[in-house]
């Protein structure tokens, strides 16, 4: 007796279950309803089961969900394939790039459709490999060509019709490569699709290409289309209250770009208070901005200073992550951070790790300078820093309808005029953050000022350079030997060469002599 419903490997429902573990238990629910505990790679399954959980994620998280999880799902094949050479499309893309960027527009789209052709075909027998029918030779896909830049592509495979956008994220994400010279628009045709009572469905979309005016980085392309694939998915998961609670931590670094990543981890765990509490507890302030950043920012074209300013941005982000700072906020071209809660490795560790972050974005920050020059930011960006250690109010602060977590108190004013104080490329602290940074910092003591709202007089240290212990001198002095090496064997062979070179000379000189005597 022949089969009755469509089938699918173990491991392709293995792979879907993995996907969605990323959002709780969507998958493992949808398993205890069929009855099964446990999947078995090697048997098949109902079509129904990876059918329900697309559903379910979808109703829950909308069908930007499954888009995402369509253009994920192809990630895994493609560095499976990476293994083996490649995936079909990947390696005739290698070995034809010639014609891809061809400047006679007919033979790029000839490469462009036959790409489709291979694509089509290494599409068909991926889906062979893991659904199976009980018509034969059903499932597959084919393309056909039905203007120079209209293309129709048909997929049958097991995916319910409802939630044909992830057969979509998946086309998405296989055809990248062309995006280095073509725009896709892909739209599904409902009217020639069509869902089988027993499992499978035939798709149709058309493919519309428009020919990029200037050469564009695929994986670039295709970042950005991943990256606002997965931002649409984020705010349809945050909606869902109850899933967040349960969001693996994958999700809780993804979400982490959002809030600061420490709340988020206690957040997620149920550790974190959300009601309007604050706390007394000493930390260690730090304000950045951009010296002129005004007359700067009027002098360049807006993309060009959004790229710039995301750039430092993510670049500053990034150091500050890497020594454990909170992320306060961001104020125009301003950076406020604090060390000391919701996590702290004691007063002493915390206004260290501020300094040595500090030391480390205004290194950074030189490198993003030449950088800048180099592409024509004729005045790059450069920062002050202001830090302060003291006791703060540190908490939710808000209302029932919303809550900021921030510090608030007179020292976290005085960090905020420090900056403000400095010079471009500069650090100024406090006595009170020096005193736990003395050895590790040179040091230029300022005039103590007075500032409004502050009872005492604040002693202002200006950073000159980092102090070497004498462990890193030992390194420094072996790395310079070591280059002073390598520059003396340099010297040595240049020698070696100008000598050969030299008796070579001599000797044609010689022979020349000789022969005029004889003559």
């Amino acid at each position: 007796m022949g089969k009755l419903e469509t089938t699918m490997s173990g491991a392709a429902i293995t792979s879907t279950l993995t996907q969605m573990s990323m959002i709780g238990d969507i998958g493992k629910e949808i398993l205890r309803k069929f009855g099964i505990k446990k999947i078995d790679i090697k048997k098949e399954y109902s079509y129904k089961i990876r059918g329900a959980i697309h559903t379910e994620t979808r109703n829950r998280f909308g069908k930007e969900a499954l888009y995402f999880y369509g253009l994920t799902m192809m990630e895994g094949y493609k560095k499976i394939r990476e293994e083996q050479g490649g995936t079909q499309t990947a390696i005739y893309y290698r070995n034809n790039i010639s014609n891809m960027n061809h400047k006679n527009i007919a033979t790029a789209r000839k490469f462009r459709n036959n790409f489709l052709r291979v694509f089509s075909e290494e599409l068909s027998n991926l889906t062979k490999a893991t659904i199976f029918t009980p018509v034969e030779n059903v499932v597959g896909s084919y393309m056909k060509v039905l203007d120079k830049d209209k293309i129709e592509l048909t997929l049958t495979n097991a995916i319910l019709i409802e939630n044909e956008i992830f057969n979509r994220g998946m086309i998405t994400e296989m055809l990248s490569l062309l995006n280095s010279q073509w725009t896709l628009k892909i739209k599904f045709v409902k009217s020639k699709s069509k869902q089988d009572s027993r499992g499978f469905c035939k798709f149709t979309w058309i493919i519309y290409f428009s020919k990029n005016r200037e050469k564009v980085d695929p994986d670039k392309a295709q970042q950005e289309i991943k990256e606002l694939a997965k931002q649409k998915f984020i705010d349809n998961v945050l909606k869902d209250s109850n899933q967040l609670r349960k969001q693996s931590e994958l999700l809780a670094q993804q979400l982490g770009k959002f809030i600061p990543p420490q709340m988020h981890k206690a957040m997620m765990k149920g550790d974190f208070n959300t009601e309007i509490t604050t706390r007394r507890k000493k930390l260690t302030i730090f304000f950045s901005d951009i010296k002129n950043f005004t007359s700067i920012s009027e002098k360049l074209q807006p993309e060009d200073l959004t790229n710039y300013l995301n750039e430092y941005f993510s670049e500053m982000t990034k150091i500050a992550l890497d020594h454990g700072a909170t992320i306060d906020k961001y104020i125009g071209d301003a950076v406020m951070l604090f060390f000391g809660d919701p996590t702290s490795k004691g007063e002493r560790e915390d206004a260290r790790a501020c300094v040595k972050m500090s030391l480390k974005m205004q290194e950074r920050m030189e490198y993003l300078k030449n950088k800048w020059k180099n592409s024509g930011f004729l005045n790059p960006f450069q920062i002050r820093i202001g830090i302060n250690t003291g006791y703060c109010n540190v908490g939710n602060f808000g209302s029932d309808q919303r809550l900021t977590y921030t510090i608030i108190g007179g020292e976290v004013n005085i960090a905020a005029r420090l900056e403000t104080a400095g010079e471009a490329g500069k650090i100024l602290m406090s006595y009170e953050t020096y005193s736990h940074v003395k050895d590790l910092v040179e040091v230029k003591e300022l005039n103590e000022i007075k500032m409004k709202g502050v009872s005492r007089k604040v002693k202002i240290f200006e950073v000159t350079g980092r102090k070497t212990s004498e462990i890193e001198c030992a390194e420094i002095i072996a790395q310079d030997s070591l280059k002073d090496n390598k520059k003396i064997d340099y010297l040595n062979n240049k020698i070696k060469e100008i000598d050969k070179q030299f008796r070579f000379l001599k000797k044609l000189i010689d022979d020349l002599n000789n022969e005029k005597k004889n003559l």
